[in-house]
């Protein structure tokens, strides 16, 4: 088994030497390398694409990390990428839209930095390396695997900000997890279609409030090529916003929960109800709000129609 070890940086790769006040990079590429312990006949070749904090990540950066990681899956039988926190979700998403999903690519981190009391980097990698190792693995497209867990990367969100069991899946629940050197799944999961590793389009993100003025979400229109709302509920918006939404039905409209779970549908009849919005043609999605946004950039930077688009997020209610 030979597996490519790709670094971006983050958490995972920061420490803090006595008399420190903060911590900084400590660990590269081959540093991790040597920590993991392999079998004589498995290799982990390092390779650092960057050492940077995820927020610094934006999608021409990904764009990048997807090209990489396709070329060195040609030669590998597996990819761990290890990456900071904030965007993980995000790029495990983009890359799970645009990889093939036959060589396990494996996509993970940590919460508290090597000096840390407390450190899980280095055991959340070794999981890593265990799972890409399982013949379980094949096939099942990009996963996140955190604090022993194994998540889909279309239901991967981060849920918290501190603590060590940050990843997981509302939705879904994780697909499998870790159990010393034992990887086991639960289920399956659906496959979905693959785009080009294309992205472009300015997308906005609109949570919906209250008190929200129609000016916020006009002035995103205005700006924005794609503009994903976060809807009240399971699909509702004010009625002083149905206007403003009329106005722009020649972009691009996908509607999504600002809840953390569930989906969108209700059976009311008042203004500015799910389904007063699907009369719209809007795109509803299945998706949270910041996938959604990953997933219409690329339908964008694919040159999909509208059509075309609406189907492409259809598919994941299936």
């Amino acid at each position: 088994m030979h597996i490519a070890l790709i670094t971006t940086g983050g958490t995972i790769a920061m420490g803090q030497e006595a008399g420190e006040a903060r911590s900084g990079w400590k660990f590269r590429a081959e540093d991790f390398a040597r920590l993991v312990p392999l079998k004589a006949e498995e290799s982990l070749v390092a390779v650092e694409f960057s050492q940077l904090p995820s927020s610094y990540l934006d999608s021409t950066v990904v764009r990048r990390l997807a090209a990489q990681i396709a070329e060195v899956t040609e030669h590998h039988d597996a990819a761990i990428i290890t990456h900071g926190t904030d965007s993980l979700e995000e790029t495990a998403f983009y890359l799970d839209m645009v990889l093939p999903p036959g060589k396990p690519v494996i996509i993970t981190g940590a919460m508290v930095t090597a000096a840390q009391p407390g450190a899980d980097g280095l055991a959340n990698l070794r999981d890593a390396v265990s799972v890409a190792k399982s013949p379980a693995t094949q096939g099942k497209g990009v996963l996140v695997v955190f604090n022993r867990d194994i998540i889909s990367a279309v239901h991967a969100v981060k849920r918290d900000c501190e603590r060590l069991n940050a990843f997981g899946s509302s939705q879904t629940g994780k697909i499998g997890a870790v159990n010393g050197p034992k990887v086991f799944y639960y289920y399956g999961q659906k496959d979905h279609v693959r785009l080009r590793n294309e992205t472009s389009g300015r997308a906005a993100l609109v949570k919906l409030h209250r008190d929200i003025e129609p000016g916020f979400l006009e002035s995103a229109f205005r700006q924005a090529d794609i503009v994903v709302i976060e809807c009240l509920g399971s699909g509702r918006v004010p009625p002083n916003l149905l206007p403003v939404i009329d106005r722009n039905l020649n972009r691009i409209v996908v509607l999504t929960t600002r809840v953390p779970s569930g989906h969108l549908y209700d059976e009311y009849s008042y203004e500015g109800n799910y389904h007063d919005l699907v009369e719209r043609n809007l795109i509803v999605s299945p998706l949270d709000s910041l996938k959604s946004c990953v997933l219409a950039k690329l339908c964008f930077g694919n040159g999909k129609s509208y059509r075309e688009t609406k189907e492409i997020f259809e598919d994941f209610w299936l």
